[in-house]
């Protein structure tokens, strides 16, 4: 009997090695946000992707998902995916631009998307123009972008004054990404851009450090945002986009049926972040109604002062910064999807 037991232990513990011995690549895959992937769009697409990913390749690759800015805020990200210390990032796409290629600013630009689907239309890989601005950005940085996810429009919050118009951000220090032109629309608009750690945002609002913020509506939720900023102005300004980062060097020197892999299990993933984004937004404005936030709709001409304050002001300094001609191509290109 004892030796029958052991042998059933020995096969045991042969088939509870044979994963370990087929696995080829542990990848930690980082995002900042909250670990709710029912509730989180950049959660949803950390858990769609480990669970495809795994799947796909047989545990030759596995996912390690380190959330809530465990491995680092976005800048941090940003540098170890460039490192390769980090497999996969996802963080917002405006802060690898200001670090490493300026010019993806421009997909940053105030009012530049209708909906989410059409955000993933005109950054869609599908599509020759962005597959191409992709490509020259791994050659030139070594980080390869696999897409762009549409975590939801930003809208205004502020503790004391409430904003209806565009004239009412005029003096305020507002909060903003390391986002170059985010902080240039702020300007637009007479306030102060005020950079500040999203990891450090909470407290700096508690203690006045910024009179305002600008968030997604599930990020001004699950932050608690609410609890120290008592307006909330829908006015839905800017997209914020995720970038999917990956390492090229590390990417590139993978088999080509495990880099086909990636791919697939990252359009899988896409599909959970827009719809866990949409669903959750719709749920997060009538939570915060609910814990006190006093919201306000701006009427279609308020909107359209908004976008006269900002749209030509941003673009005139895109221009500038990138050039004339490629921010005209960035344009046509959304105007030929838009359609």
């Amino acid at each position: 009997m004892k030796s029958i037991i052991a042998g059933i232990v020995l096969s045991l513990a042969a088939v509870s090695a044979l994963p370990a011995a087929a696995q080829e690549h542990t990848l930690k895959y980082s995002f900042a946000d909250v670990d709710q992937p029912s509730e989180n769009a950049a959660a949803a697409h950390a858990y769609v992707f480990k669970d495809t990913l795994e799947r796909l390749t047989g545990g030759r690759m596995k996912v390690d998902l380190f959330p809530n800015a465990q491995l680092g805020d976005a800048k941090s990200m940003a540098q170890q995916i460039r490192r390769g210390t980090i497999g996969v990032a996802s963080f917002s796409s405006g802060v690898f631009a200001s670090l490493y290629y300026p010019k993806l600013g421009v997909i940053d630009l105030p009012f530049l998307y209708t909906t989410r689907a059409n955000m993933v239309e005109v950054l869609s890989t599908e599509n020759d123009y962005v597959r191409n601005l992709l490509d020259t950005i791994a050659k030139e940085t070594g980080v390869r972008i696999l897409g762009f996810e549409p975590y939801g429009f930003r809208n205004f919050t502020t503790a004391a004054k409430p904003v209806q118009g565009p004239g009412d951000l005029k003096g305020l220090k507002m909060r903003t990404q390391e986002i170059v032109p985010h902080q240039e629309m702020m300007r637009s608009l007479g306030a102060t851009p005020t950079p500040i750690p999203f990891m450090e945002l909470y407290s700096s609002l508690q203690t006045g450090v910024v009179d305002g913020q600008e968030n997604p509506l599930a990020t001004i939720l699950q932050q608690k945002y609410f609890q120290v900023q008592k307006h909330l102005t829908l006015s839905g300004h800017l997209m914020t986009i995720a970038g999917i980062f990956v390492n090229e060097k590390w990417y590139q020197g993978l088999p080509a049926d495990l880099r086909q892999a990636v791919l697939t299990a990252h359009r899988e993933a896409s599909l959970a972040y827009a719809g866990i984004g949409a669903v959750q937004d719709v749920v997060a404005l009538k939570t915060l109604q609910q814990q006190g936030m006093q919201v306000y709709t701006p009427t279609p001409g308020q909107l359209e002062g908004f976008r006269k304050a900002t749209t030509t002001a941003v673009r005139g300094w895109a221009e500038k910064e990138y050039g004339k001609e490629f921010v005209d191509g960035f344009f046509a290109h959304v105007a030929k999807v838009s359609r």
